[in-house]
């Protein structure tokens, strides 16, 4: 009776093990919850250059949030954006680098688990006229890396990948 009490507790854990194997990888919009700082953006152009999204710059900044409820909201912005002789009083050429130089918008998120893509239904964007629009994006996750991909690429552009990295929680 006592060697089969070792071999009881071998077969045990082995099917928790199992158990915890079979269940894999949590699904996809679990995944996504929480929020990410921005690492990068690659443009790859069809000439095969390769260069940041233009208008965030190299050294582009921003997060991307993901709730448990639905809700996602993006802010990136270019830091290196001219500041305003006056905060309260911006000229028309500082307007616009400011304007030109963020991405902003909220809305809801669904996601397709089968083809690994999130779609962001944006309720209020920077550019009024984006309210109401889709963006669909295809979705890496590697550990703390997130990539996201959009289906729709502007003409010259051949692929264009947003890298995110995890923010842990405190």
């Amino acid at each position: 009776m006592k060697t089969s009490r070792p071999i009881l507790v071998v077969l045990l854990l082995w099917s928790v093990q199992v158990g915890v194997m079979a269940q894999g990888a949590p699904p996809l919009a679990a995944q996504l919850v929480g929020t990410w700082r921005l690492v990068a953006t690659r443009q790859l152009l069809s000439d095969g250059t390769v260069r940041p999204e233009v208008g965030l710059g190299p050294r582009g900044v921003g997060y991307i949030i993901y709730s448990d409820t639905g809700r996602m909201c993006a802010f990136l912005s270019n830091p290196d954006r001219p500041r305003w002789k006056s905060q309260t009083e911006p000229t028309d050429t500082e307007l616009r680098a400011a304007f030109e130089g963020v991405v902003a918008y909220c809305g809801t998120y669904e996601v397709n688990e089968p083809e690994r893509y999130v779609v962001h239904h944006v309720e209020m964007d920077k550019v009024p006229n984006l309210a109401g629009t889709d963006r669909k994006r295809y979705v890496t996750l590697s550990g703390n890396r997130l990539l996201l991909r959009p289906s729709a690429l502007p003409e010259g552009i051949k692929e264009w990948t947003i890298e995110w990295e995890r923010v842990p929680n405190k």
